[in-house]
């Protein structure tokens, strides 16, 4: 357990602490959260936990039942609503990313964005073989993270950037789910390097098709695990 710091305010960081535990596996789906036996467990009072579970709530990571509070857990239908949403907007997200990365000798004003993002890319990949390499699995989720957000944010795309960063959360909690399905197996690096190459090469439609395949694959595999584990 991390360490509460009396000099930072107290709801962010059991705030950080539960949602890290849920991103983590730590707390299971549909685990009952107990606010009195989580404030003795992280010293704190009642009032930081209860505005935990506020941000919490709002994050669609713990849901209220009733006055009872619960580890989200996944439903046929929140599968789908988020990967509508993911495939709907993400690939189009790396097209113009891709595009930007297309025009950055152009003389548009992009060049130094796009530099710095496809550096940021690059590096991103070569930090995710190292991690794979020593199956430190919720390091490879966190850049996962940030592979991701990178891409949103090269588009240059600011309404795409604000949806996708509402549910990103929730995209991280799937991807935990795509790996336990598979015993931590993934092709998560290939999968990158292909959306990376495209863009650095300025192919929109190569990069677009390379992002919509790569979040349709993770949908497959959840999809193969529908009845077992989301019914």
């Amino acid at each position: 357990m991390d360490t509460i710091h009396r000099s930072q305010p107290l709801s962010e960081q059991v705030y950080r602490y539960v949602r890290d535990s849920i991103l983590s596996g730590q707390m299971q789906s549909g685990e009952k959260i107990v606010e009195t036996k989580l404030a003795n467990h992280l010293q704190v009072s009642r009032s930081p936990v209860r505005e935990a579970m506020k941000l919490l709530i709002n994050e669609q990571l713990v849901v209220d039942q009733d006055g009872a509070l619960y580890v989200f857990q996944p439903t046929v239908h929140d599968l789908y609503e988020l990967y509508d949403l993911r495939l709907a907007l993400e690939p189009m997200a790396t097209r113009k990313a891709a595009e930007n990365a297309c025009i950055r000798d152009h003389g548009k004003g992009l060049e130094k964005d796009a530099t710095h993002h496809l550096s940021i890319l690059e590096a991103n990949i070569h930090q995710t073989r190292q991690t794979l390499e020593n199956r430190d699995f919720n390091r490879l989720l966190s850049l996962n993270s940030e592979f991701h957000h990178t891409v949103w944010v090269m588009s240059n795309n600011t309404r795409f950037v604000r949806i996708l960063e509402q549910v990103s959360d929730l995209i991280q909690y799937y991807c935990l789910l795509v790996l336990n399905i598979n015993n931590r197996q993934t092709n998560i690096l290939q999968e990158h390097i292909a959306v990376y190459q495209a863009m650095k090469e300025g192919d929109p439609v190569r990069a677009q098709a390379a992002m919509f395949d790569h979040i349709k694959k993770d949908l497959n595999v959840i999809e193969s695990q529908t009845l077992l584990s989301l019914t």
